[in-house]
């Protein structure tokens, strides 16, 4: 009797067992279409694309089919651009700073080489939706957001959860020399003098263009509404390699105001020094360095514009980019 008390356990376990397997084959969840574009602290999506000499540059967005079984069918996914949501972020976000406000990209700028559809095909649960953009002549002092959604239509359903069928694309343009460098070997002089110099840990550097790059005089707080005064332009030289691969040139400094009303100028040498080494304990990765070694005058021309105040800033900024050698995208090897 006890035998077939057991017996009769082990195959009601057996039927849940495959009752349960059976839930397996078809689909738990709704499927819904999404972008992979998460949103950040700041609100948006950071995205980087590299820019080449003639203002060209690329981007796959991911589109998403969620669901716990792999799609089964063709889905022509439709996609516009957002007019309304960035507007809504400038305000909450930065209320009356305008000059903080991210501006949307304009079109001209931008195109799509599938129009405005991103074709999933059956059996697949991503697809890349390309982006072109034809950034010569575009302003970079600003924040460009290219905004997107995916627009409804019975033939999908939206993943209407905030983040999820809107993607706003926050451009970061980099070449081989912008990004966050190290600059607490920068020392800031009032005047002439020698003592007690003023410093910072950071400076964002960003794009120019292919061979230039810019950043702000001295310790000027990259958020202070004159910083467009005080934006210091560097160019990079053709450089010299030396036998263990080492890249040594000439930098060129000047302002990146037209009117030049902070008087930024250089003075002695300016150079730089780029390397590739790989990492001490990541046979995978590539640590490529740049260093800039600067001399430059600025004026302090807005904090008292009675009492203008001269500055000397002498010293060297270091950025190291760590790249996976394994991933062949370029904007995606780099370990942001």
């Amino acid at each position: 009797m006890k035998k077939v008390y057991i017996l009769g356990i082990m195959l009601c376990a057996c039927t849940l067992f495959n009752s349960c397997n059976d839930e397996w084959n078809e689909e738990l969840y709704r499927e819904m279409i999404s972008f992979k574009a998460p949103i950040g602290s700041n609100g948006v999506h950071d995205i980087y694309v590299r820019y080449q000499s003639d203002g060209s540059g690329a981007f796959q967005l991911p589109v998403i089919v969620s669901g716990s079984q792999d799609n089964e069918r063709d889905i022509d996914v439709k996609i516009s651009v957002d007019n309304d949501t960035l507007n809504r972020l400038n305000q909450e976000k930065y209320l009356d700073r305008r000059d903080l406000w991210y501006k949307q990209l304009p079109e001209r700028f931008y195109s799509f080489p599938t129009e405005n559809v991103c074709h999933i095909p059956a059996g697949k649960n991503v697809q890349t939706y390309d982006i072109d953009f034809h950034l010569e002549g575009l302003d970079l002092n600003e924040k460009w957001v290219l905004p997107l959604m995916i627009d409804k239509d019975p033939s999908y359903a939206q993943n209407v959860r905030k983040g999820y069928y809107k993607a706003l694309l926050n451009i970061h343009l980099f070449n081989d020399y912008s990004g966050t460098y190290s600059s607490s070997g920068m020392n800031v002089y009032l005047g002439e003098s020698n003592n007690d110099p003023a410093t910072t840990s950071t400076r964002t550097v960003r794009v120019v263009d292919d061979k230039s790059v810019f950043f702000y005089a001295g310790t000027w707080w990259e958020e202070d509404e004159h910083r467009d005064k005080y934006k210091v332009v560097v160019e990079f030289g053709e450089g010299t390699k030396d036998e263990d691969g080492v890249i040594t040139g000439p930098l060129t400094v000047k302002a990146g105001d037209a009117a030049n009303e902070a008087q930024i100028s250089s003075f002695g040498n300016c150079t730089y020094r780029r390397s590739v080494e790989p990492h001490p304990t990541k046979p995978y990765i590539e640590l490529h360095t740049t260093v800039m070694y600067l001399n430059y005058y600025y004026t302090d021309v807005t904090s008292d514009q009675f009492n203008p105040l001269a500055y000397r800033v002498v010293g060297s900024m270091t950025m190291q980019r760590s790249i996976n050698t394994l991933i062949p995208d370029e904007d995606q090897a780099i370990q942001w």
